[in-house]
């Protein structure tokens, strides 16, 4: 049954509308003020808050501003004894769900707060299958049985065991919001909010009130107070992603906030406690950053002290087979396009993949779309992969000298196995299917 708090200075009314609520099957708390009923809401879950209008130190509207500010998750109920339309429209538009004027009857009072409850079950409910709908969070979300991704995955599960900031580099499209989600998930805040913010898609002025919010009338269209997205991580874990585009400004007021968990919203000045988690991902060279003035040293070091590093997709291509059967799984049902052609596979295993795992994810639902049939043939594949399907890399180059080490390593522990394609899988760290493809790319036969 839901939790009901009532919140009125009035002892008779607080108590008689306590003795409805729980006669209709209700838990129900009580506060004689608005800061004790501010206190409690804050601090415990409740699904329904009934507040009384007007009250010595808050009044109602004061009680759901301050409740909107630090996202507490209940339906709001006003009730008044002098209701005038401007003070109903006010309470919903900060959130109320109704607003009801004394006296009214037990039976109306039972309605209202189960309309309420219902309400509030339904909205979690429906944030419960958004969440049930987003990628997986967990580290199976990071699709790879290589020998590096071995590695990060280890590393990710001891920084989400440990307390700290977390910093995440690696090229465009490695995976490093996911490797974020991965540590929030695997941590003691699991539980609450993981919150991203792309530190380049905003000015700097939009990214300050984005994640520091600010007051009422702190700048032009400031209508109202608001809370930032660093308040709203509270308890949980925040991404800073691609932090080294952050201005100098905007890398100091961070610094407190990470060292101290202290921010001061935008047109105030008194700071606030936040208990966050900061997660730091980047593309660029953040130490080399330092020395050139660009990043400050001081953060540089704060938000350093686990480091996980997202390689690319060209340094452990024995996972591609892997990661296009994991991306035909989510693609290709719809169309019934199931399997990839081994000449497919050949072309991709040959490609340096300069986009990483994010393009060839697009690059799957690209072919899944122009597939004729139930398997991705070469003809599917975008002309930049048939440019050069399967030739040998150029000697001299990097890829040529990737290849040949790869080529060296598969020939040596085959011949420690004395053949054995299992056992050798095993201990480069490779599914059985992908040891296949590898000795197949480079004509080894046992």
């Amino acid at each position: 049954m839901a939790r009901v708090l009532v919140v009125d200075d009035d002892g008779g009314v607080r108590e008689s509308m306590a003795r409805t609520l729980r006669a209709a099957g209700y838990t129900v708390q009580t506060a004689s003020s608005g800061e004790e009923g501010f206190d409690l809401a804050r601090g415990d879950a409740f699904d329904v808050i009934l507040s009384d209008m007007r009250m010595p130190d808050l009044s109602g509207l004061d009680i759901l501003k301050k409740l909107r500010d630090v996202r507490v998750d209940a339906s709001f109920i006003i009730m008044t004894g002098f209701g005038t339309v401007e003070t109903a429209v006010e309470a919903m538009k900060l959130g109320a769900v109704d607003f009801v004027q004394k006296p009214f009857f037990r039976d109306e009072l039972v309605m209202r707060v189960r309309s309420a409850a219902d309400r509030r079950q339904l909205a979690r409910q429906v944030d419960l299958l958004q969440r049930q709908n987003q990628p997986d969070a967990s580290l199976d979300a990071l699709v790879g049985d290589s020998r590096a991704m071995a590695k990060v995955k280890d590393v990710i599960q001891r920084a989400a065991a440990a307390p700290g900031t977390v910093l995440i580099t690696g090229e465009t499209g490695t995976g490093k919001e996911l490797a974020a989600r991965a540590i929030h998930a695997g941590s003691p805040r699991a539980a609450k909010a993981f919150v991203a913010v792309n530190c380049a898609a905003l000015t700097d002025s939009l990214l300050e009130a984005e994640l520091f919010g600010h007051s009422k009338g702190a700048f032009t269209g400031a209508a109202g107070a608001r809370a930032g997205l660093i308040e709203h991580a509270d308890g949980g874990t925040m991404l800073l992603d691609e932090i080294g585009t952050l201005s100098k400004g905007l890398q100091a007021k961070l610094l407190r906030a990470v060292e101290s968990g202290e921010i001061r919203r935008i047109g105030e000045n008194d700071s606030r406690t936040v208990d966050v988690r900061f997660v730091a991902a980047t593309n660029i060279d953040l130490k080399a950053a330092t020395s050139t003035g660009e990043f400050r040293n001081d953060l540089y070091y704060r938000i350093h002290v686990h480091h996980v590093h997202m390689p690319p997709l060209r340094e452990r291509t024995g996972d591609i087979p892997l990661l296009v059967s994991h991306f035909l799984a989510r693609n290709g049902r719809a169309r019934n396009v199931t399997s990839c052609a081994d000449a497919t596979m050949d072309i991709l295993l040959a490609y340096s993949f300069p986009g990483n795992v994010r393009q060839l994810e697009h690059i799957v639902q690209r072919a899944v779309a122009t597939a004729r049939g139930p398997e991705l043939l070469p003809e599917d594949l975008p002309e930049e992969l048939l440019a050069e399907p399967g030739l040998p890399a150029t000697e001299g180059t990097v890829a040529a000298a990737r290849d040949k080490a790869e080529r060296e390593m598969i020939v040596a522990t085959l011949g420690k196995h004395r053949g054995e394609i299992g056992a050798a899988a095993r201990e480069l760290q490779v599914s059985r299917t992908t040891m296949w493809r590898l000795m197949k790319k480079h004509g080894i036969e046992t």
